[in-house]
């Protein structure tokens, strides 16, 4: 499926032969790669005006993880190990080296996990609305998201209706998550990789795979061993942080600031869980200066 790329997405398109697919991602600028991770239901265009405030900062790279944006969509399960394969065979690809992640949602966890067994490649770790410690249980979690995870995730015909026929990440959730209201052609950028029922069965994945009480196991033991990682590793490490936020509020900002270290913090105002879209400008001059401050 082709898409269009939108117009306030002017980075040049380019694509990386991985695994027998194409893994589509935008580049600008020189020097060391600094490595844009998106998670779901988003895809590069959702780093778009954050880039444009690290200009002259390095090789800008924003990649679509397999089966989002404007990448193929082979048949596999889509499950957390082949994206790990992709994301892994795409850094190959480009002969990724002193990369700098900045990563969000999803795009955290597999930043992480590549970080924590590729420490030497790695020069810093930005970080907003991270998967960081494992969600304890669905108690951690308002009324409204609870629900929403424990129908989608008690049964595969659940999953199907919710990310399938009514496309509720991409109509529901998203929007619900960002504190503006998005212009329509930005919620057109959102739709475009999703047009039809059957591309929609990806979306299914990541709710169904997100740590939750421990389960699933596997998801369990690669967080919880980068998390431990990361409160060893003297890496630069930059939270990003809005008010209220989601997976990280306030509160979880100070806990983290007392055990990772050699991180420091920005707050970048008002925002829910998908705050690029809310403070794109905070969001990019905080890793800009970041990048400054450590000589990355």
């Amino acid at each position: 499926m082709t898409i269009q790329k939108p117009e306030d997405f002017p980075y040049p398109s380019q694509f990386g032969e991985v695994l027998g697919s194409r893994m589509h991602y935008v580049e600008h600028g020189s020097g060391d790669p600094i490595l844009f991770l998106h998670g779901q239901p988003t895809w590069s265009y959702l780093w778009r005006n954050v880039l444009s405030e690290l200009e002259d900062k390095g090789r800008l790279i924003a990649v679509d993880l397999i089966g989002y944006g404007m990448s193929d969509k082979p048949d596999i399960p889509y499950d957390i190990d082949d994206h790990i394969r992709y994301l892994d065979g795409f850094i190959k690809a480009l002969g990724l080296d002193r990369i700098t992640i900045v990563s969000h949602d999803w795009g955290s966890f597999f930043g992480f996990h590549y970080a924590h067994r590729h420490p030497e490649r790695i020069k810093g770790l930005a970080f907003m609305e991270a998967m960081l410690t494992p969600i304890p249980g669905y108690e951690a979690f308002d009324p409204q998201t609870r629900q929403f995870f424990q129908t989608l995730r008690a049964s595969q015909a659940n999953a199907e209706r919710m990310m399938m026929d009514e496309n509720q990440f991409v109509e529901g959730i998203l929007p619900a998550m960002i504190c503006r209201q998005l212009e329509p052609h930005e919620m057109d950028a959102y739709r475009a990789p999703w047009t039809d029922r059957e591309s929609r069965r990806i979306l299914c994945k990541f709710p169904q795979n997100l740590c939750i009480g421990k389960e699933p196991a596997a998801i369990y033991r690669k967080q919880t061993a980068y998390m431990d990682w990361l409160q060893q590793t003297d890496l630069p490490k930059l939270l990003v942080h809005a008010d209220p936020g989601l997976l990280i509020p306030a509160p979880a900002v100070d806990w983290y600031r007392e055990r990772l270290p050699n991180l420091e913090t920005a707050f970048a105002g008002k925002g829910l869980h998908y705050i690029q879209e809310d403070q794109p400008k905070a969001i990019g001059q905080a890793i800009a200066q970041w990048i400054e401050r450590n000589g990355l």
